[in-house]
């Protein structure tokens, strides 16, 4: 799933480009930040940065396109967040 979600922040990087280039900087750095293996406060860190990327994004076609993009990733920083979570005592 970090493999996943690597890719995906270098692919909406590359997307953000054409669109903002420090929204694109911003992603460039959550790519950065999931590897090799992030701990769980950097973690949340990426999931505030695309949360603010998400805010941020204008509207239009190409930027819908991103969101989906965008969207896929944040599943995928939730997912590991999920994955890092120490287990609940019984």
């Amino acid at each position: 799933m970090l493999d996943e979600a690597t890719t995906e922040a270098r692919r909406l990087a590359a997307s953000l480009r054409s669109i903002d280039t420090d929204l694109a900087e911003s992603a460039y750095m959550v790519w950065i930040s999931l590897e090799p293996t992030p701990d769980q406060a950097t973690l949340m860190g990426c999931a505030a940065t695309l949360e603010t990327i998400e805010q941020r994004l204008p509207p239009g076609t190409l930027a819908a396109l991103v969101r989906v993009r965008l969207t896929r990733l944040q599943g995928l920083v939730n997912a590991l967040l999920d994955d890092d979570l120490p287990p609940t005592a019984a």
